[in-house]
């Protein structure tokens, strides 16, 4: 009996294996190189003016702050990217399928001639309608403070 492998498991694996490889020989490569840095005061930094050193200070910072900021900016891009693998294609595209979801009509009831209804009950059923229509979808639950709560309504 063969156990069959699936692509999201194969595409972890891969993903996996390559950044242990990639960890690893950044070890290794620390480990073997016998670099030769210069000595200590090469630009002879000691020996420049305040403003001078000041100026080289200020470029050092620059560079350490935007070396960070776009580390930063490439780590959130692979977590991003690392994200969609994982949560899969399918799965975002059911969640934005989901989203966009059209809601259903709200019903419409007409009132018999026979019941006399003013102005004033006509702006209030309107409104009513509105915000029930609006809350439906926006799929929010309403939560009152109020302490009862309407079980019906029937018409008198």
């Amino acid at each position: 009996m063969k156990k069959e492998i699936s692509k999201k498991k194969l595409i972890r694996t891969i993903i996996i294996c390559v950044v242990f490889a990639a960890l690893l020989a950044g070890l290794i490569y620390l480990m073997v190189s016998d670099q030769d840095y210069g000595s200590p005061d090469r630009l002879e930094i000691g020996s420049q003016s305040f403003g001078q050193r000041l100026w080289i200070g200020l470029q050092v910072a620059f560079l350490g702050l935007a070396t960070v900021f776009l580390m930063l900016i490439l780590l959130i891009l692979a977590v991003n990217i690392i994200k969609l693998i994982f949560m899969g294609f399918a799965q975002l595209k059911e969640n934005r399928k989901n989203k966009t979801k059209v809601q259903p009509a709200v019903e419409t009831r007409s009132v018999s001639n026979s019941v006399e209804v003013s102005d004033d009950d006509e702006i209030v059923v309107a409104i009513t309608a509105a915000l029930t229509a609006y809350y439906d979808a926006q799929e929010v639950e309403y939560k009152s403070n109020l302490k009862f709560k309407v079980r019906s309504i029937k018409e008198i």
